[in-house]
């Protein structure tokens, strides 16, 4: 986890000893804590940052739900990671899937209420498509900003395509992390496996401005009403 990589991030370290595990203590909430009966939207921040940095996106989300910001599971500089720099190799499945299986475990055993959504930016963006290519129905809708899908075939990519989950991509024109045919190949991936909404923002780097905020807003607002109609 100490190899160099070429965007010059810091290296990402296990912390503690075990299983990775996701820190109920860091967990942070909008408007308020769940309760059993609440539908509940998970926030994964990028690399090197932490619990907080999504969070300050909620009070501008569509309410009627929990917005649930998690720690990543790995240390990263003064911040937290959920798996390794890019550029990402088969070798870092592991750490990937060490995630994701923290993720499961505490949206199925510690979360209160029902995780419907999960809104990832760069590292985070990975971390929510893995959670649905493990099992498709692990979510009703997935947010990817600024990321892409794990690079490599895995197991759970045919049913994922089959069952057709709404996927909003936002991304920058101008993304260091993302040259044309990286691009190219992200996009092909996600009209094969998901049922996908772009939202690009040309002039956009690697991070999330206004247009790519409304245009979260406006598809987790679509997703309400789908629900609302079923």
């Amino acid at each position: 986890m100490n190899r160099p990589n070429p965007f010059g991030f810091p290296p990402v370290e296990r912390i503690g000893e075990g299983p990775a595990r996701i820190d109920v203590s860091a967990v942070r909430f909008f408007p308020h804590a769940p309760g059993p009966q609440d539908r509940v939207v998970i926030l994964l921040h990028g690399l090197g940052s932490n619990e907080q940095d999504l969070l300050s996106l909620a009070p501008m989300l569509p309410g009627g739900m929990v917005y649930a910001s998690l720690r990543g599971v790995l240390a990263c500089g003064p911040g937290f990671a959920w798996l390794a720099p890019p550029p990402l190799g088969a070798d870092d499945l592991g750490l990937l899937e060490e995630s994701a299986v923290a993720l499961e475990h505490w949206a199925h055993r510690v979360a209160p209420g029902r995780v419907i959504g999960a809104i990832g930016f760069s590292q985070g963006a990975v971390l929510a498509l893995q959670l649905l290519r493990r099992r498709a129905e692990a979510l009703d809708w997935a947010v990817a900003l600024s990321g892409a899908p794990f690079p490599a075939e895995l197991p759970g990519d045919a049913a994922l395509a089959e069952r057709d989950v709404p996927v909003l991509w936002g991304h920058g024109g101008q993304d260091p992390l993302f040259d044309a045919a990286m691009e190219t190949q992200v996009r092909d991936w996600l009209q094969r496996h998901a049922r996908l909404t772009e939202e690009l923002s040309p002039t956009l780097g690697h991070g999330i401005d206004e247009q790519i905020l409304d245009a979260v807003a406006g598809f987790v607002r679509a997703r309400l009403a789908e629900e609302s109609s079923s």
